[in-house]
C-alpha cells in the first residue's frame, strides 16, 4: 500500500529488500541528493530494510545518518536539528509484527503533505529504472543522540514541575522502550517498567487500545502508582491508565493534552473527523476554534500550518504540539499529561468527571472499498443527518455522529461512532456493519 501515509505492505509479500531500496532511492533522488536522516523501530524486519534504505540513498548520491531504534518522532525532530533535506522512518507503526514500512519526511520535518506526496508520486512512475544495488561506498553516519536531543527539547520547552508521580510505562518493547521512560524520569517521575526493552516481537498487540493494555492496568493496580502510559511500536500513539487501573481510552490523550494548552494561551486546534466531540466540549469551553480534516497525520499538520493551531492531532493517541515537534508525539504527549496532573493537583479520574460523558466504538470490517462505495447509499437511507464527504462518509446529528471510511493503512473499512447514549450507538455500529455486509 503506497499513499500519504508511506509505502506499507507485509514482508516477504508485499516487500523485499528490492522494493525498499528502489523508493529509498528514488526520494533521495527526489530531495536532490543531500543529507538524509533515518531511524526504525525494532522489529525483526528493520534490520535488513535499514540496509536497504541505506544501499537506495547512497545510490541517489545522499549521506546518511543513522539514529539507529529510535521513535519515529525523534527521526522527524532530528530532520530539523540537524536541517537534513528530509528523513525516512523505517516503521509500521501499529500495524501487527509481520508488516513493515517507510514513512517520508520532508526538509521541513513532517510528513509529505498532499502536494508533495503527488509529486513524489509522479517522480516515482519516471524514475523507478535505477539499477538495483549500484556498487558504491557506503556513506554513513551513525548518530545515537538523537533521543537525548528531543528529551532535551521538552523538558526545556515544558519545565518539569515538582510533584514526583508514580508512572507505569508499557513500551510494547517498540522503539519507545527507552525513550518514553527517559522523558517521564526527566520531568521528575518514579517510572516503573513493563515491556520495555527492544525486542523483535511484540508482548501484546501493538496498538494501545484499552483491551490491548490489560496487563498495564494490572501492573497500575499491583503497583498503586498513580498512572500509567503505552505507546505503540514506534511511539507516535500514546495510551493513558488513570489511577484505578482503568485503561481511559486513546482519545482522551488528546483531549487531556489540549485541555493544558488552551488553559495557558487560547488559539486554534485541529483534529480528524474521527475524533472524539470531546474536543468541540475542550475548544468551547475556551472559546477557541476547532478545524477537523481527513484523518492522517499530513492532513492534520497541513491544516495546522495554514490556521497556526497551537495544538492538534487524531483520537488515536496521537499529540501534535508545534512548538516541540509536527508530528504526533508519545514522549511530548506524556509530558503534558504529567504537567495537567502536576498544576490542576488532581488525579485523571477526578479531571475526567469534569467532562460530558461520551461512549465511542471502533470497528473494523475485511470489505473492499469498492464494495463501501456501493453500500454508502443505503447507509445515508437509514441514517439522516449532515453529511460529509471529505474521507469517507460522516453523518452527524446533535445526539451522535458515525464515521465510515476506508483505510489507508490496511485493507479493510474502519467504522466509528459516538454518541451519549451507549446502547444507541452500539444499535447504529451494528446497522452499519449489517448493511456493508
Amino acid at each position: 500500500m503506497f499513499s500519504i501515509s508511506g509505502l506499507r505492505g507485509i514482508v516477504d509479500k508485499d516487500l523485499t529488500p528490492e522494493i525498499i531500496f528502489n523508493y529509498a532511492a528514488v526520494f533521495g533522488k527526489y530531495l536532490n541528493p543531500g543529507k538524509i536522516i533515518i531511524g526504525r523501530d525494532a522489529r525483526k524486519s528493520g534490520k535488513i530494510f535499514r540496509r536497504a534504505v541505506i544501499q537506495g540513498l547512497n545510490s541517489a548520491g545522499c549521506t546518511v545518518i543513522d539514529l539507529g531504534i529510535v521513535p519515529t518522532p525523534t527521526v522527524l525532530f532530528m530532520v530539523r536539528k540537524l536541517k537534513a533535506h528530509g528523513g525516512i522512518a523505517i516503521t509500521a507503526s501499529h500495524n501487527p509484527v509481520q508488516w513493515n514500512a517507510l514513512k517520508f519526511i520532508s526538509q521541513k520535518g513532517q510528513f509529505l503533505d498532499q502536494r508533495e506526496f503527488k509529486t513524489f508520486s509522479k517522480y516515482l512512475l519516471r524514475k523507478m529504472t535505477i539499477k538495483q544495488r549500484e556498487k558504491k561506498t557506503d556513506k554513513i553516519r551513525l548518530f545515537p543522540n538523537g533521543v537525548d536531543n528531543h528529551i532535551k527539547k521538552i523538558i526545556s520547552t515544558l519545565k518539569p514541575g515538582v510533584k514526583r508521580f508514580k508512572v507505569g510505562v508499557d513500551g510494547v518493547n517498540g522503539a519507545g522502550s527507552i525513550g518514553l521512560p527517559r522523558v517521564l524520569e526527566e520531568m521528575g517521575c518514579k517510572v516503573y517498567r513493563l515491556n520495555c526493552k527492544f525486542r523483535p516481537d511484540f508482548p501484546r498487540k501493538p496498538e494501545p487500545t484499552p483491551e490491548n493494555i490489560r496487563g498495564l492496568c494490572q501492573f497500575i493496580k499491583e503497583k498503586k502508582l498513580d498512572m500509567g502510559f503505552a505507546c505503540d511500536p514506534d511511539c507516535d500513539r500514546l495510551s493513558i491508565v488513570d489511577e484505578n487501573g482503568r485503561a481511559i481510552g486513546e482519545e482522551n490523550t488528546l483531549v487531556l493534552a489540549t485541555d493544558f494548552i488552551l488553559n495557558k494561551i487560547k488559539g486554534n486546534v485541529v483534529t480528524n473527523l474521527s475524533t472524539s466531540a470531546l474536543m468541540n466540549y475542550i475548544t468551547k469551553k475556551y472559546d477557541c476554534k476547532l478545524y477537523r480534516t481527513k484523518v492522517g497525520e499530513a492532513n492534520v499538520v497541513s491544516k495546522m500550518r495554514k490556521t497556526s493551531a497551537i495544538i492538534g492531532g487524531e483520537g488515536n493517541g496521537g499529540v501534535i504540539y508545534p512548538e516541540i515537534n509536527f508530528t504526533r508525539d508519545a514522549l511530548v504527549g506524556a509530558a503534558l499529561i504529567v504537567k495537567l496532573l502536576d498544576e490542576r493537583n488532581k488525579k485523571i479520574s477526578e479531571i475526567l468527571a469534569t467532562y460530558p460523558g461520551y461512549y465511542m466504538i471502533k470497528k473494523k470490517i475485511k470489505i473492499s472499498k469498492e464494495r463501501f462505495e456501493k453500500r454508502k447509499e443505503n447507509i445515508i437511507k437509514v441514517f439522516k443527518g449532515r453529511l460529509n464527504f471529505l474521507d469517507g462518509l460522516r453523518i452527524t446529528t446533535k445526539d451522535y455522529w458515525l464515521h465510515i471510511r476506508p483505510s489507508k493503512t490496511e485493507p479493510l473499512i474502519r467504522i466509528i461512532g459516538e454518541a451519549r447514549n451507549k446502547k444507541q450507538i452500539e444499535e447504529y455500529i451494528k446497522k452499519i456493519r449489517d448493511i456493508l455486509k
